[in-house]
Order: structure tokens, then C-alpha cells, then sequence
């Protein structure tokens, strides 16, 4: 280096490099709180996920419940007519074996038409409390599941908040750390070169050899000394 240096000053590539990792992996208080924020609100999220999947399990095993209260108690009722129409069978039996052949025919076809009418109408009256049972079941069903699509939407609603209002403090906090690093990188800079030029005229009374020597180690010392103060 000769012993006339020039004002002209070009930051080393080695300091842009130290800035551009130091932006990449500076990490702020307000980054760690708004991850733990975040982390303890999708912790309440899945919490209030099981709270509804536990509420919708209990709901159906409320209608299992009476799905079988009503089939048990159709059994009775179908137990119970069946006990009725076998008395009736028993005495139409003990008539029919005291009268005559041509009676006990007539007989059989009353007891026939009965029967069959008597089972018409406990079919009809099955067919109508199943349908009455489906149309309980059914409307409760679409109720539950109206309900469990309104708060799967609410739930999505608050998930989508939060995750907007952490992208929004990432970015708030990424920025705040940028223009934090540019003034320290702007403060080291300015520094480097009045070191640089102290360590200039210095040089002048020195040989070549030790001029280069000396200006390395000056602006490294300074150098380290700024990163330690910033």
C-alpha cells in the first residue's frame, strides 16, 4: 500500500456478509412471547375441539339410549298382544272342541279374519311409530350436525385470527430487527472508516511491510471492539 491512499471507501464484503447473518438469524423477545402466545392458544383450540367432540359422544349415546327404550318398549307391547291373542286362541280352542265340525270351520275363518286384522293394524301401527322414530331421529341428527358445522366454522374463524394476527407480529418484530441491524451496520461502518484513516496516517511512518500489518490488526481490534458495544 503506497503512502498516499485514497478517501474513497468500499465496505469490505466480509462485514455484508456478517450483516446479512446477523439479520438472518437475530431472534427478539417479542418473536419468542408471540410463538408461546400462540402455541398456548391452538393448546385452548385443540382443548375446545375435544370439549365439542366429547359433547357430540354424549349425544349419541343419548339417542342410542332411546333407540333402545323404544325398541324394548315396542318388545312389550308386541309381548303383551301377543300374550292377549294367545288367551283368545286358548278359549276359541276350548269353544271350537264343543261344537260341530261345520261350526269349528266357521269359527277358524272368524278367527282368521280377526287375526289378520288385528295383525294389518299392529303392522300399520309398527310401521307408523318407526316412521315417527326415524323422523325424531332424523331431525336430531340434522340438528347435531348443524351444530357441529357452526362451531367447526367458528372454531376455523378464530384459528384464521390468530394465525393473521401472528403473521402480523412476525412482521411487525422482522422489520423492527432490520432497522436495528441496518443503524448498527451504518454505526460500524462509519466507525471502520475513521479507524481506517487513523490507521492511514499512521502507516505513513511506517515501512510497507508493517503499514499492511498494522492497518489489519487496527481495523480488526476496532472491528470487534463495535460488535461488543453494539
Amino acid at each position: 500500500m503506497s503512502a498516499t491512499m485514497s478517501a474513497t471507501y468500499t465496505t469490505p464484503k466480509f462485514m455484508n456478509s456478517l450483516a446479512k447473518l446477523a439479520k438472518e438469524n437475530r431472534v427478539s423477545n417479542k418473536d419468542v412471547k408471540a410463538k408461546k402466545a400462540a402455541k398456548v392458544q391452538r393448546a385452548k383450540d385443540i382443548q375446545r375441539q375435544r370439549d365439542v367432540a366429547t359433547k357430540m359422544d354424549k349425544e349419541l349415546t343419548k339417542l342410542e339410549n332411546i333407540a333402545a327404550k323404544e325398541e324394548a318398549k315396542e318388545a312389550k307391547v308386541l309381548a303383551k298382544e301377543e300374550a292377549r291373542l294367545a288367551k283368545v286362541l286358548a278359549k276359541e280352542a276350548m269353544v271350537l272342541a264343543k261344537v260341530s265340525a261345520k261350526e269349528e270351520t266357521r269359527l277358524a275363518k272368524v278367527l282368521a279374519k280377526e287375526e289378520a286384522k288385528e295383525a294389518k293394524v299392529l303392522a300399520k301401527e309398527e310401521a307408523k311409530e318407526a316412521k315417527v322414530l326415524a323422523k325424531e331421529e332424523a331431525k336430531e341428527a340434522k340438528v347435531l350436525a348443524k351444530e357441529e358445522a357452526k362451531e367447526e366454522a367458528r372454531l376455523a374463524n378464530v384459528l384464521a385470527k390468530e394465525e393473521a394476527k401472528e403473521a402480523k407480529a412476525e412482521e411487525k418484530a422482522t422489520e423492527k430487527a432490520a432497522n436495528k441491524l441496518l443503524k448498527y451496520v451504518d454505526k460500524a461502518e462509519k466507525k471502520l472508516v475513521k479507524d481506517f484513516e487513523k490507521a492511514e496516517k499512521k502507516a505513513t511512518k511506517q515501512d510497507k511491510g508493517e503499514e499492511r500489518v498494522d492497518i489489519i490488526r487496527t481495523i480488526c481490534e476496532n472491528l470487534g471492539q463495535t460488535a461488543v458495544e453494539a
